[in-house]
């Protein structure tokens, strides 16, 4: 989506050079407007507005954080091979915009908590890449000392990975609740895969949520696999989007389709 952006605005930028004097004049588009795929809804009567407008500074700035997170986890992969890695290393590429694009639209006193995929989340969330990349190898100077690895890493307002399926969903309303309790205006980002969508604790974090009005937003990263089997074999209905009964939902394309 976001390379589509840039050559909009590259199609909008227009060069003109004058002879007079040498002096070259620049015009560049300061911002593009596009139109996205209507969201699935679920007990909503109208979506998010489907007419979307970006700035040239805010594209280019989506566009180099999504490249690095790719590089850095194409560095991850090639470390892994290598056996500089040892353990687990969960790669989030192919996913990049789903952590860029949220990261976009919260502040950083909202809070984020996600599954055992969370390289490109600890980076958008603040972590420098070499602390990401030194984590995964054991080293001291790594997010969480060396000590967590590819699931465990964390910044302020970022809870990090968690290594239990599912478990990280009612700790997310928890993060919700107290906020709530402390009348803040902030709010939670709970994550996790579709290999965790039919876990029973899901369901019933998303009626605590309901129920006491939580601030909290879940959001199924779905890449069409949970680790290697197919959503079609693990989920009688693989529409996450429906699954939390009463609370309103949006849906949008699986990782896999978009990439």
């Amino acid at each position: 989506m976001f390379s589509n952006t840039l050559r909009i605005i590259a199609r909008h930028s227009q060069e003109r050079s004058t002879a007079m004097g040498g002096i070259v004049s620049r015009s560049v588009a300061s911002q593009a407007t596009f139109q996205t795929k209507l969201f699935k809804l679920h007990r909503l009567e109208s979506g998010p507005s489907t007419e979307v407008t970006v700035t040239r500074d805010d594209a280019l700035k989506f566009y180099r954080d999504m490249q690095m997170i790719r590089r850095m986890e194409t560095s991850a992969g090639n470390m892994y091979k290598e056996k500089l890695i040892r353990g687990f290393c969960h790669l989030y590429s192919g996913q990049e915009a789903c952590a860029v694009g949220m990261e976009a639209a919260i502040r950083k006193d909202d809070a984020v908590i996600s599954a055992y995929r969370i390289h490109g989340w600890t980076f958008v969330r603040g972590a420098s890449v070499e602390s990401v990349l030194t984590e995964l190898t054991g080293r001291r100077t790594g997010n969480a000392r060396g000590k967590g690895g590819s699931m465990h890493m964390y910044r302020d307002n970022f809870y990090g990975g968690n290594g239990i399926v599912g478990a990280q969903v009612p700790l997310g309303a928890g993060i919700a609740f107290a906020q709530k309790y402390k009348e803040t205006d902030n709010i939670t980002l709970a994550l996790y895969g579709d290999g965790a969508a039919n876990q029973g604790q899901l369901f019933e974090a998303y009626n605590m949520a309901k129920l006491w009005s939580l601030p909290c937003i879940f959001i199924c990263e779905n890449n069409g696999y949970g680790m290697g089997t197919s959503i079609d074999r693990a989920a009688a209905n693989t529409d996450y989007y429906t699954r939390g009964d009463s609370i309103p939902e949006i849906g949008r394309a699986s990782c896999r389709e978009r990439v």
